[in-house]
């Protein structure tokens, strides 16, 4: 402790410019019909490195519904999407029975913990990308729904996985498969020291499944996988949607405003700026797409605030830099 305590201090002693960051951003997004109908939750971007899951949940935020209602959270995890790394701070699937106060995703797992037991949807699909082919090698996870027991409590997952399954196939290159991780009948399972996310809510009594394109394959095709496998949920459902009419749009270039002391910078290219000695900066405002926000290079992604005197700032939107500036300390 003393060390980390004397190193703070050696870096304060050094660096005179301090950076406040705006809150990431925890978009929930409330489709509703206009009639009454079955309720749905897709959750994306648990794990950071799965791109086609949180972008085709992203492009739900365009779904029109005739009835029901979906609760969409595209991009859970977004410290790990801009990481682009399975958990930036540990796995977050895993941390469903049990997350420590001091754990840098208590406040996001929690937050979801009680999101999914207010809403209390009629399924809960988490949406991933997972590596090969399950219908090639039985210890694969892409291109597949993901279930944890055939049955489990009055919920009958396999019939619902293979409804999906047969309707997804129709339109799809590379098919999807089923694939029964056994999470409850399984010996080694009983004392199981963590609970993945469907597992949880199906120990709430919410039926959960997840679904994989697989990481094999090209970016277009891991959208058409999902967006397909959805599609046919909500048929399953009764939904009635828009889905087919839904594509994906490249994002636009983020802009940034900041401010340093009094000044203030409308940043939209690659630029770099000498800030003087003991100046407090704050990123006021990041305009862009959903998925927008700056990364400093060697910063801790956890971080809200930090002092530094030479830092490269990537402009992102989920895991791609569009560009980059620099803000340096002035000599004098």
């Amino acid at each position: 402790m003393r060390f980390f305590i004397f190193f703070f201090l050696i870096i304060l002693s050094y660096a005179k410019l301090y950076m406040e960051l705006p809150e990431k951003p925890f978009e929930i997004i409330d489709i509703k019909g206009e009639k009454p109908g079955k309720k749905i939750l897709i959750i994306g971007g648990i794990h950071g490195n799965e791109i086609g899951g949180y972008k085709s949940a992203d492009i739900l935020r365009n779904l029109k519904i005739k009835n029901g209602e979906i609760l969409l959270i595209p991009r859970i995890n977004f410290t790990a999407i801009l990481a682009n790394v399975r958990g930036y701070n540990g796995d977050m699937n895993q941390k469903f029975k049990y997350i420590s106060l001091k754990d840098k995703d208590y406040i996001i797992v929690t937050k979801l913990k009680k999101i999914i037991k207010k809403f209390q949807p009629d399924l809960l699909l988490s949406l991933h990308d997972g590596y090969g082919f399950v219908s090639k090698n039985k210890n694969a996870w892409g291109q597949a729904i993901i279930i944890d027991e055939v049955k489990y409590k009055n919920f009958n997952l396999l019939k619902e996985a293979k409804y999906v399954q047969k309707l997804t196939n129709k339109n799809l290159k590379y098919k999807v498969a089923i694939k029964n991780t056994k999470t409850f009948s399984n010996p080694r399972d009983i004392n199981k020291k963590v609970y993945m996310l469907t597992d949880w809510a199906l120990r709430q009594n919410i039926k959960a499944i997840s679904i994989e394109a697989s990481k094999n394959i090209p970016f277009n095709e891991k959208i058409k996988t999902h967006l397909e496998m959805i599609k046919n949920f909500l048929n399953y459902y009764k939904i009635k949607s828009n889905i087919n009419n839904l594509k994906y749009i490249s994002p636009t270039k983020p802009q940034i405003v900041l401010k340093i002391n009094n000044k203030t910078y409308n940043i939209k290219n690659s630029q770099a700026i000498i800030a003087p000695r003991n100046s407090k900066i704050k990123i006021l405002k990041i305009i862009g797409p959903a998925g927008s926000y700056v990364v400093g290079q060697g910063i801790n992604l956890n971080w809200k605030s930090f002092y530094f005197k030479n830092v490269k700032f990537n402009v992102k939107v989920d895991n791609k830099t569009f560009y980059s500036f620099r803000i340096k300390e002035a000599n004098k």
